[in-house]
């Protein structure tokens, strides 16, 4: 094992983990990156394809848990698909221009807005709009668990 390879290795997961809360970092996929590329440094001995491959599961695991997080928020509170549209566009929206207050504000003004414009009462855009922020709080939460059982298993093979 090369010291400074798995240092290197270990401060990109670190950033990967990093972005597993923020949205402009790939997260997981930076974690999975860097496991794969030490795994090719290191001739595959240690970071096997057996282990990319739990570590691409993992990594798969998280983008879904993302993308379904948010909507099954808004669908629990009751959200309609104006709601649901105005989550997800105001992530976006929230993202781009207001960075990471953004992140949690834009969906929940998206939804809001979604569900106001569908003709519900504002109490009940509202709730839908809590919805929202709970299923992205509760999606990054476990991508940053999940992120670290990554690095778990890339430590646990590669010293």
């Amino acid at each position: 094992m090369s010291n400074a390879a798995f240092w290197l290795a270990m401060l990109v997961m670190v950033i990967g983990t990093i972005g597993a809360f923020l949205p402009m970092l790939p997260g997981t996929p930076l974690i999975f990156i860097s496991a794969l590329a030490y795994g090719y440094y290191e001739g595959f001995n240690t970071i096997t394809p057996l282990i990319l491959g739990i570590l691409f599961g993992l990594m798969v695991l998280t983008l879904v848990i993302d993308y379904f997080a948010g909507v099954l928020g808004v669908q629990r509170y009751g959200a309609s698909k104006y709601g649901v549209w105005g989550s997800f566009i105001g992530g976006i929206l929230g993202v781009v221009f207001f960075s990471i207050p953004g992140l949690l504000l834009g969906p929940f003004a998206g939804a809001v807005t979604g569900e106001l414009l569908n003709g519900r009462q504002a109490e009940d855009a509202i709730k839908v709009g809590f919805g929202s922020f709970i299923g992205i709080a509760g999606g990054s939460l476990f991508k940053g668990i999940f992120a670290v059982a990554m690095i778990i298993v890339f430590i646990t093979f590669a010293i």
